[in-house]
């Protein structure tokens, strides 16, 4: 009886775990604590503030909870998300993989598209390539 009640709460918690968004990412390539990884994060976690920010101002909500997991004093960092002129296009690798976290995290698909060709969004890929790139 004990081994099937401890299974089911175990099953329950997984099934209430399953639609929740990701915490932010640390890149693999760096160290844990290395303060470029810290730096990654805390401007990731910048731009969900800003989406969500912007959705507010629109009258919108996330589909989830975009700074989940965030450090709270990255809501003050001035972040452009707004869509610049010319962009690249969403390319594999890490500006892929960025675009599918806000997504997954419940920012609507429109304002992850904006996002996406933002200079926010370009200084981060740009700076986590350095950062890989020279390590």
């Amino acid at each position: 009886m004990q081994l099937k009640l401890t299974a089911a709460l175990v099953l329950g918690l997984l099934a209430g775990c399953g639609g929740q968004a990701p915490l932010v990412s640390v890149d693999p390539a760096l160290p844990t604590g290395d303060p470029r990884q810290e730096r990654l994060v805390f401007n990731e976690c910048a731009i969900y503030f800003a989406a969500v920010q912007k959705l507010q101002a629109d009258g919108r909500r996330a589909n989830g909870d975009p700074t989940r997991g965030c450090p709270a004093d990255a809501a003050a960092r001035p972040t452009d998300i707004n869509p610049m002129v010319s962009v690249p296009s969403v390319s594999p690798g890490f500006p892929q993989d960025l675009y599918n976290r806000m997504i997954a995290r419940g920012v609507p698909t429109d304002l992850a598209d904006d996002i996406s060709r933002s200079k926010a969004f370009w200084d981060l890929v740009a700076f986590r390539d350095s950062t890989v790139g020279s390590f």
